[in-house]
């Protein structure tokens, strides 16, 4: 069956969500060869189409994606006994070996993201742990940063194994929410100074040091264009973007930190010799105050996570 398998064609579907978008890829295979691939940005009701349309073109179909999950990680073994000594309850866990080393991933999570996607058909659920470990150099003692929309990965490699590995997921609805309320200041919340009599501070006119350095009211003013501009640059949207933004990358510096100082403490003595940055989107600012973290050179990446998926899926159909 599996020779005869080979000479099938097969569709690999890959996705992913982002701001209730499905990004997808679609490739078509035969005998390892990919015939064609396209890629699409859908509405929910437009991918469980396209899905079914797929299907109906070819029962030899496989949806795969990426769980984002905290309860997740990579152990430098496969025995149960590592498990164990890092606390690590085998019975709540579902484990992917790797040779020598494992993924593994929290069951219950994994049972909620199956309901939570239920409606998709998916075949395979992918840790961002291997999608790293697909892309990765071959290099010694290297820590790869995976930085997505909701979540930040880390992994560490020492002789070409993986010993350390932590997630972070962003917590952003506060600022959202925060962002939100901003809009919507009640002019009642602002203090009343209609009383001049409750500004203490200014007795006189005399109290002011100098009004001679101002020309004139034209000097003071900005012209139409010059307004215009600003209204063009400052709009809600890119004022709660940027905020959002530097939330962000706070919080990925204060992750990288704490997951540097665990891995020294807890894991091993031997410096870090480099680092890979995988991700789409990233400030100068970002990468700056990383090195200054660890004197170390950054090198950044973008890894294709919809060609990965679909690879990785190919891997396991071929294997079975």
């Amino acid at each position: 069956m599996f020779g005869l398998n080979l000479f099938f064609k097969k569709t690999f579907i890959s996705f992913y969500k982002k701001d209730n978008k499905f990004y997808t890829q679609k490739q078509i295979v035969k005998r390892d060869k990919i015939l064609s691939q396209e890629e699409s940005e859908l509405e929910e009701e437009e991918f469980i189409k396209f899905i079914k349309s797929a299907f109906i073109e070819n029962t030899l179909t496989y949806i795969s994606t990426i769980i984002d999950s905290f309860n997740q990680g990579i152990v430098d073994s496969c025995k149960h006994n590592r498990y164990r000594e890092l606390g690590i309850n085998i019975d709540n866990i579902k484990i992917l070996c790797l040779k020598e080393y494992s993924i593994f991933i929290g069951l219950y999570e994994l049972k909620e993201f199956q309901k939570e996607n239920e409606n998709y058909n998916i075949d395979f659920i992918f840790s961002p742990y291997l999608i790293i470990d697909m892309n990765k150099k071959t290099t010694n003692n290297t820590l790869y940063l995976m930085i997505q929309d909701s979540f930040v990965v880390i992994l560490i490699y020492q002789n070409n194994k993986p010993i350390y590995s932590n997630i972070y997921q962003f917590k952003l609805d506060e600022i959202e929410d925060s962002t939100k309320d901003s809009d919507n200041i009640d002019n009642d919340d602002i203090d009343s100074i209609d009383d001049i009599d409750d500004i203490d501070d200014i007795e006189s006119l005399d109290d002011i040091e100098s009004l001679d350095d101002i020309d004139s009211l034209d000097d003071a003013t900005l012209n139409e264009d010059e307004i215009e501009d600003i209204d063009e640059d400052i709009t809600p949207e890119n004022l709660e973007n940027e905020i959002l933004n530097t939330k962000s990358e706070i919080e990925i510096l204060d992750f990288f930190k704490e997951s540097i100082k665990d891995y020294y403490k807890n894991y091993s003595s031997d410096f870090l010799e480099e680092i890979y940055i995988f991700a789409e989107d990233i400030s100068q600012k970002l990468i700056s105050d990383i090195k200054d973290e660890t004197f170390l050179e950054i090198k950044q990446e973008k890894i294709d996570i919809l060609t990965t998926l679909n690879s990785l899926a190919l891997k396991d159909v071929n294997n079975v």
